[in-house]
């Protein structure tokens, strides 16, 4: 939410909600009225706390029977009347509530929730565990609220002030979290860049997980080239590892991907070519059929249908290998479309042929082979 759309609320209702509820008159019906101006008692606090609780279990009941006006009414009215009882037990309410109204798209009581946020965010300080506490429950509120930008701040700030008194793992869990947070909200250049950072500062097991999140978010991004700088760093990183090479194979195939989409065949097609003899080398047969698969759907882009059949063959080989019969029987039919494409109608029989077998062992797909053999047998 900006703040354009919170100024566009009625006047009369931002003020209404950011008043202090004690000010009220006449008084919300929970608060206790004494004669003279006081705080409340413990006892006092304790049946408006249980008050409270009651509004907010109505207010779930009233949202569960599709009741939804009302129920934020009494939500609205909940989270206000907690301020009473201190800070942290308003946050707790706020961020409990955001979901709720978030989920029901409620836009108006979403900007007054975003409004007391922000008034009261900046008195909070970093310097105390429980002043940490309170900033990461209004980021994770203003997150809740769509504001982005708002929360990303607060991970930041809290992230520094770990890295100042020397709090390495708490300074990359909310570098984490930052990451999470931009990926979560399609912010992938900004999630990218920050899992950059991570991978700076981490080593063994997270720096290879931080690499996998900087990827990841490079392709949404599709800033294919930077996300292969990654992907080689993250493959010297598995070739270094023994116990990683069995995932050496899917990541060259993701890396042939993203040449792919580069628009450099060239490379893709080599990357395919590698991650195929690696694969086979772990004995990976069904990443060896994805990957054949895949390289002859790039060459049958560019019209090279001699090595789209020759793909063909080893992807048969492969399923045998494998034991699918599934595969076997996809793969018969692609062939079959390729011989019909390429003037061999003898060559398409046969593979549909052999499909159809298959098909039958299955119980699927026969009426779609038997079509094929009917059509091509009735042609002249």
């Amino acid at each position: 939410m900006t703040s354009a759309q919170a100024q566009s609320l009625p006047t009369t209702v931002r003020s209404r909600f950011l008043a202090d509820p004690l000010t009220d008159q006449p008084r919300d019906p929970l608060l206790p009225t004494p004669i003279v101006d006081r705080p409340l008692s413990p006892l006092e606090e304790f049946d408006l706390e249980q008050g409270l609780n009651q509004l907010a279990r109505e207010a779930e009941a009233l949202a569960m029977a599709n009741q939804p006006e009302t129920a934020r009414s009494l939500w609205m009215r909940e989270v206000r009347l907690r301020r009473v009882l201190g800070l942290n037990t308003e946050l707790e309410a706020l961020n409990r509530v955001a979901q709720w109204l978030r989920d029901s798209s409620a836009t108006q009581e979403l900007q007054l929730l975003a409004i007391r946020v922000d008034q009261i965010t900046p008195g909070q300080a970093v310097d105390q565990a429980a002043d940490r506490e309170r900033l990461a429950t209004i980021a994770s509120i203003y997150a809740t609220l769509g504001r982005v930008e708002s929360a990303a701040a607060l991970h930041r700030t809290l992230a520094e002030a770990a890295l100042d008194r020397g709090d390495r793992n708490e300074h990359l869990a909310q570098l984490e979290t930052l990451a999470r947070l931009y990926g979560d909200w399609f912010y992938f250049p900004e999630a990218a860049a920050t899992y950059s950072e991570l991978v700076a500062l981490a080593g063994g097991n997270d720096e290879m997980r931080f690499l996998v999140g900087q990827i990841e978010n490079l392709e949404f991004a599709q800033q294919f080239e930077a996300a292969l700088l990654a992907q080689q760093h993250l493959l010297n990183r598995y070739r270094a590892d023994e116990s990683r090479w069995i995932q050496v194979a899917e990541l060259q195939y993701a890396m042939a991907q993203n040449h792919q989409r580069a628009g450099d065949l060239e490379r893709s097609a080599r990357h395919y070519q590698v991650a195929y003899t690696n694969a086979i080398e772990g004995e990976q047969f069904e990443m060896a059929a994805q990957i054949l698969r895949a390289l002859a759907d790039l060459y049958g882009r560019v019209g090279q249908w001699p090595d789209v059949d020759y793909l063909y063959q080893q992807l048969l080989a492969v399923e045998r290998q494998a034991l699918s019969a599934y595969g076997l029987m996809e793969t018969f039919d692609q062939i079959g479309q390729l011989y019909e494409q390429t003037g061999n109608p003898t060559g398409a029989l046969q593979a549909y042929t052999e499909g159809l077998a298959l098909a039958h062992q299955l119980h699927h797909r026969q009426d779609h082979f038997a079509e094929q053999i009917q059509r091509l047998t009735a042609m002249p």
